[in-house]
Parts: structure tokens; C-alpha cells; sequence
């Protein structure tokens, strides 16, 4: 028998029939989007109560769940006109608003920026308040896409269309009230409402960022308390940087440039998975005509292990088990030291300090572009945090991968300057990795070849730890 005679059997075709009725009985009990929208709006307060308020200001708190620790602060003012105002306590001091349909951001990090195409358009779509009241002209697309479960209540799960950021909500069938928001870097979940001015919107939420998760607690709220219009203009900065966007002569945020190294490079996702490292390789000492073995291991938390072996002049080994750095040489000796995070070669990479770059750095700016060695970079100057020593980062306007740094190294014997250029890289497990570094030292020049780069690969615990006259070292340090 063949298929198209099976599709012919009345057994079939009735269980088609079934299935058919079934689903157009699901579809009938889902109701439109437009009827899940209205009913939340009554449940609310109603559309002329919404429609009443022309600002609306918010000072809201966020803390970690366990620690309580606050992690963000803010005070936010929304206007029906669109303009918006949005001011940044905690962590750092930073703002971004819309106004007369710019788009823009400030932060003492980096310094302003003016936002263009997909980030524009969803910051207008933020800025406009009390959108519940306006959602046929915000999200004339949406849908009803499915009734699921959210703590133990029945909610209708609605697609909110158009919305670059895949956003859904989830409304309480029986309420009629928001349980749920999702977006494609967030989610929120409604906790507890309060009611003012005629209107009950939510007065605290669940908030999950990845793997951050905090506690955001609306302190106060009001309504048409609006300051004069003037107070919700970007600020001079942002002013300046946008005459100078309009005249092209301004230069790319530093937050934008170094966001994208990261991204060209294989992105947050990646190097988050990055667990191991092995990386072996040679380093050509150009002056001498020497070409040292390397090879050099991280097992994350700290832990790390380099070996340089030179010629007519042994071995140099570093590393550490995550609590105690040393070295070790034919020259200097067994030496122990308390843990650093790195390898002073930097033929591995902390992923952490690559995608948590914002913790390591006071600020960062576009200073200028400049050709280097036939490639047109970026150049971008970071500050770092306790007054450590700036450093500078040329990156590759075509690639956006970083293509040279000059910084300092701490030393014992006080700062060393280096000038690291990264010439070649090569895709090794979904990141482009540095597999050619020329590098000067003190005036001294050297070049990396990688031979072998290997990541995520198993690797033997033994590597990291201590050898015995080192753990000897440590142990009297501690005993002292």
C-alpha cells in the first residue's frame, strides 16, 4: 500500500479530522492580543486613567538576591511625548534619554554616544511611557501565542510584535494582570503591585540577567510632576559629541570599538565557555637569533603554568594553583609570591577579564585614528582603576579585532614597558585567537609563533601545582 493510499483511508482521515478539530478548538479559546491588552488596561484602571498621566517619574532600586547588595539605583522619567530621561546612581554614574528623537547614552566610563539603527529605534520604543494605553500603535503585530503555567497561574503568553528584542509577555488569564516579561537578554517576573493616582502597576520584580539575578523595588512613584521641558535635553557633553557626529568628525565610542573586538573575536557566549587553555608555541629573540620553546596552560580560577625554554640559558617557568603565584629559573632561583591572575607573556587569555573588561578599567576613549603598519585603526587610551597605569589599544577599523597594545608590566624592579601587536589569528573553537604576537620589551623585540592552540581540551591537574620547593616557600611565608 502506498502512502498516498494510506492518506486515503477513512481510518486516517478521521483521525485528521480530529486533529483538525481539536486545534481549531484550541485556536477559539485563545483570545486576540488586542482583548488580552484591553483587559490588562481595565484591570489597571482603565484607558482614560492611563491617558491622564502625561510624566511619569520612577526611583527604583535594585539588590542582589542573597547578599541584598545594591546594584543599581536610578530615578527614570518617561513623557507621553517620547522624551525620556533616564539617570544612573548605581553601580556608576551614567545617563541616557531620548529627546526630540535622539537617542543617546552617557556614562563616566566612556564618555557619550548617539544611537543609531536597531539600538535607536528600541530606545524610542522604551522611552514611550505607560505604554499599556498605546499598544495598537507600539505593537500593532502582536499575538497570542500559547497558554502556559507560570507559578501555579494560567497565562496567556503574547508575542510583542514588531520587537527587535523578541519580547513576550505573560498575562494572568484570571486577572488579567502581567505575571511575566521576557526579552532576549532578560527576563522580569511581577511580585507585588501598588496602586496610585488610579493606576496599579507593579512595585516590585524578579530580575534575571544571565546568571545575575536581583530584587527591583519601585521606592516611589509619581505622576505629572513634569520639570521644564530643557531639563530633559542630553547633556553638554552628549550636545558637543553630536555637532561633532553632524559635522563627521566624530570618532566611535570606546565602549563600541572594544564591544566589538569582542564580538568579531567570537563573542560573550564563547569566551564565557572557555574553561582550558593550552597554548605551545616558539618566541624568536630577533636581536640574539634564538628561538625559545614555549608552552603555556590556564585551568581558570587563577590557575596557570608557562614554560619558556631558551637556549644556552634553561628554563624560566612560571605560574600558580590559584592561591599562590611563583617562578622558578636557572638564574633567580625558586621564588613564591601571593596569587596574580594572568601570565606575564599573555599567550592565554582570562576570559573573564576579556568579556568583564568594564571591572578592570576606570575609563576608556576614542582618542584618535591612526595607520599602523598599513592598518587603519581605532586608537583607544584605558585608564586603569587605583591608579594602575593607563594603557593604550590601537584596533583594526575593517576587522574590529584589537591589532596592537602598548602598556606597562609591574615588575619587582619597577614598570617594564611593552608594545604587543597582534599580526595573525586564527578560529580555534568558535574564537579568533592571536597565533603571531610581535612583541617589544624593554627595548628588546621578540615574535610568538602558536603552534598548537588548544581549547577546552582536558588537561592534566598536575600541571598546575606547586612544585615541592615552591610549596616549601609558600609554607614559610605562611609560617612567618
Amino acid at each position: 500500500m502506498t502512502w498516498l493510499s494510506k492518506l486515503r483511508t477513512p481510518g486516517f482521515t478521521a483521525s485528521i479530522s480530529l486533529l483538525c478539530v481539536a486545534a481549531n478548538a484550541h485556536a477559539a479559546a485563545l483570545p486576540s492580543a488586542g482583548q488580552v491588552f484591553e483587559r490588562y488596561v481595565r484591570a489597571t484602571g482603565g484607558e482614560s486613567a492611563w491617558r491622564s498621566k502625561r510624566s511619569e517619574r520612577d526611583e527604583i532600586e535594585g539588590r542582589a538576591l542573597g547578599s541584598n547588595r545594591v546594584i543599581l539605583r536610578a530615578t527614570l522619567l518617561h513623557t507621553r511625548s517620547g522624551n525620556a530621561l533616564h539617570q544612573i546612581h548605581a553601580p556608576e554614574e551614567a545617563s541616557e534619554g531620548v529627546y526630540n528623537g535622539i537617542a543617546w547614552a552617557w556614562t563616566k566610563l566612556s564618555g557619550p554616544r548617539i544611537k543609531h539603527g536597531v539600538d535607536r529605534d528600541e530606545a524610542i520604543r522604551a522611552a514611550r511611557m505607560l505604554e499599556e494605553a498605546d499598544w495598537r500603535r507600539l505593537f500593532p503585530k502582536s499575538r497570542v501565542a500559547d497558554v502556559e503555567e507560570i507559578e501555579g497561574r494560567r497565562c496567556y503568553r503574547v508575542s510583542m510584535l514588531p520587537s527587535e528584542e523578541g519580547r513576550a509577555e505573560w498575562f494572568d488569564a484570571e486577572t488579567g494582570l502581567l505575571v511575566k516579561q521576557e526579552t532576549l537578554d532578560s527576563a522580569s517576573t511581577v511580585e507585588s503591585w501598588r496602586e496610585r493616582d488610579g493606576l496599579k502597576q507593579p512595585a516590585s520584580l524578579l530580575i534575571t540577567r544571565g546568571d545575575l539575578k536581583y530584587r527591583l523595588t519601585y521606592l516611589n512613584v509619581s505622576y505629572n510632576d513634569l520639570p521644564k521641558p530643557d531639563s530633559l535635553r542630553y547633556p553638554a557633553p552628549v550636545e558637543q559629541y553630536l555637532a561633532a557626529e553632524r559635522a563627521g568628525t566624530a570618532l566611535p565610542n570606546a565602549e563600541e570599538i572594544i564591544e566589538r573586538h569582542i564580538f568579531e573575536s567570537g563573542g560573550s557566549p564563547a569566551y564565557e565557555k572557555l574553561k582550558t587553555q593550552k597554548v605551545t608555541g616558539t618566541l624568536d629573540f630577533i636581536s640574539r637569533n634564538v628561538a625559545a620553546r614555549t608552552e603555556a596552560w590556564s585551568g581558570g580560577d587563577g590557575r596557570y603554568y608557562q614554560l619558556l625554554d631558551i637556549p644556552g640559558l634553561g628554563k624560566e617557568e612560571q605560574g600558580s594553583d590559584g592561591r599562590v603565584a611563583w617562578e622558578r629559573s636557572s638564574v633567580l632561583g625558586p621564588r613564591a609570591r601571593p596569587r596574580k591572575s594572568g601570565s606575564d607573556l599573555g599567550l592565554t587569555l582570562d576570559a573573564a577579564e576579556v568579556i568583564g573588561w568594564r571591572y578592570m578599567v576606570g575609563e576608556v576613549r576614542t582618542e584618535a585614528e591612526e595607520t599602523i603598519d598599513g592598518h587603519d585603526c581605532y586608537r583607544v587610551r584605558l585608564t586603569g582603576r587605583d591608579a594602575a597605569p593607563a594603557a593604550i589599544r590601537w584596533y583594526d577599523r575593517t576587522s574590529g579585532l584589537l591589532y596592537r597594545t602598548s602598556l606597562s608590566f609591574q615588575t619587582e624592579m619597577g614598570p617594564v614597558p611593552a608594545v604587543m601587536t597582534y599580526e595573525a589569528y586564527r578560529l580555534v573553537e568558535g574564537i579568533r585567537w592571536p597565533v603571531r604576537i610581535h612583541m617589544t620589551i624593554s627595548g628588546q623585540e621578540m615574535v610568538f609563533h602558536a603552534d598548537e592552540v588548544a581549547l577546552n581540551s582536558p588537561i592534566d591537574e598536575a600541571v598546575f601545582q606547586l612544585p615541592e620547593e615552591i610549596q616549601q616557600l609558600a609554607d614559610m611565608q605562611e609560617d612567618r
